[in-house]
């Protein structure tokens, strides 16, 4: 009888656990409107995943010490252009969407570009996650 109810609460555990594991990775937005990423946008801040350095070669390009400084400006023809406020020089990626609301994020020269999963996309913040589970914070610049 304890057996049996020892195994109960083991399967009862390891489903909990499992329920818990699959909803936490489930926290990407799938309804909001492509249109909204359109504007300036400011990079807030980053939260590492399991291989951080991915992120800065593919997405953010080469540290440096104004990455937090740029404007992300989204265009309709999904080019992104960085530049600081102060400055005459730019930086030109482009972007595009899939089919089921994915980010593809392309740096010049490069043909695959990465595929970011939309956390959260608003009139005020976008949420951009990598594959490593890396977390990309913009906020609409004013």
């Amino acid at each position: 009888m304890k057996k049996t109810i020892l195994a109960v609460i083991l399967v009862a555990a390891v489903g909990g656990a499992a329920y818990y594991l699959l909803q936490k990775k489930q926290n990407v937005v799938t309804s909001f409107k492509q249109e909204q990423i359109i504007g300036k946008w400011k990079l807030d801040s980053l939260t590492e995943g399991k291989d951080s350095a991915s992120l800065f070669v593919g997405i953010i390009g080469m540290i440096d010490s104004n990455m937090m400084k740029y404007d992300y400006d989204f265009r309709k023809e999904g080019i992104v252009v960085k530049f600081l406020k102060d400055s005459v020089q730019k930086d030109t990626t482009h972007y595009e969407w899939t089919k089921d609301n994915h980010l593809i994020w392309k740096e010049q020269g490069d043909l695959t570009g990465q595929a970011l999963a939309i956390s959260k996309l608003n009139t005020e913040s976008l949420v951009l996650k990598t594959k490593d589970s890396t977390f990309i914070y913009f906020k609409k610049a004013k």
